[in-house]
């Protein structure tokens, strides 16, 4: 049984964890047209001192690790992500386990009684026959287990956003359910010193305005807010500097969700 979703929730978010003064949530709750985000964990963003809560917090499972942990919002929580790029390597950003793995503890994502997304593999683990994320949801289905919609992750090494459309238009017909975006940038993680602010915020402004007028993506969220250390530097992907400062790609991006929110309003 899939869970029903509020009408005329904001699609866009982003991802993000604590800076170095736990102040990033004030970005957060003062960005026009931002109605969710995300931290890679089961517990709400951290700040220090007393701070409004608006911004919708969906937690994640990360990994086999995070499956008994408590879900701590000062919000009313309506979804849950589940496994962070599973297919991956184990530590870190991935959550690295097998398809096996994931099924079994699937029931106890369930048991949250939330809105439940798909585990958000890596790109090239989420189409195809054999794909980490076909094999999963072959499973889940032929065992009953709910999944809502399908998260999944999406790194553009040229900026070509119609080629980014396509790709969300075969995981729809794939899958038959809302897709989430929640990590998305244009970036060759092979080639990370190639990122630029520009490129990203050009892609930022086509690709929201893109997944903004398709209806079966309800949401989705930037990576990331925060410089990012890769290789030994933070490419040019981040929305923000550590002392909150906007980068030409976060001047793009709050530009762009904001002007979503308008158009959101408008038609409503």
């Amino acid at each position: 049984m899939l869970l029903a979703w509020p009408a005329a929730a904001q699609k866009a978010g982003v991802g993000a964890w604590e800076n170095s003064s736990n102040s990033i949530l004030s970005w957060i709750e003062d960005t026009p047209g931002l109605g969710w985000y995300y931290n890679w964990r089961p517990d709400q963003m951290y700040h220090r001192g007393r701070q409004n809560r608006s911004v919708e917090f969906v937690p994640m499972i990360h990994g086999a690790g995070d499956v008994n942990k408590r879900i701590r919002s000062d919000r009313k929580v309506t979804a849950l992500l589940g496994f962070n790029e599973p297919d991956g390597h184990t530590g870190g950003h991935q959550a690295g386990m097998t398809v096996d793995k994931a099924v079994k503890l699937w029931p106890k994502l369930e048991r949250h009684g939330l809105r439940l997304g798909s585990p958000a593999t890596t790109q090239s683990g989420t189409l195809g026959r054999n794909s980490w994320l076909r094999r999963f949801m072959d499973q889940a289905e032929g065992k009953g287990l709910r999944v809502d919609f399908i998260a999944v992750h999406y790194y553009s090494e040229d900026g070509n956003v119609g080629d980014f459309e396509r790709w969300l238009r075969a995981v729809h017909r794939e899958y038959g359910r809302p897709v989430w975006v929640t990590e998305f940038a244009h970036i060759d993680w092979s080639r990370p010193a190639a990122a630029s602010h520009a490129g990203n915020a050009a892609f930022a402004r086509k690709a929201i305005a893109m997944m903004e007028r398709l209806p079966f993506v309800e949401r989705h969220a930037w990576f990331a807010a925060n410089p990012y250390p890769w290789q030994g530097r933070a490419p040019q992907i981040n929305l923000l500097r550590d002392d909150l400062t906007l980068t030409p790609s976060g001047d793009a991006f709050t530009r762009a969700v904001s002007r979503a929110a308008g158009l959101q309003v408008a038609s409503n």
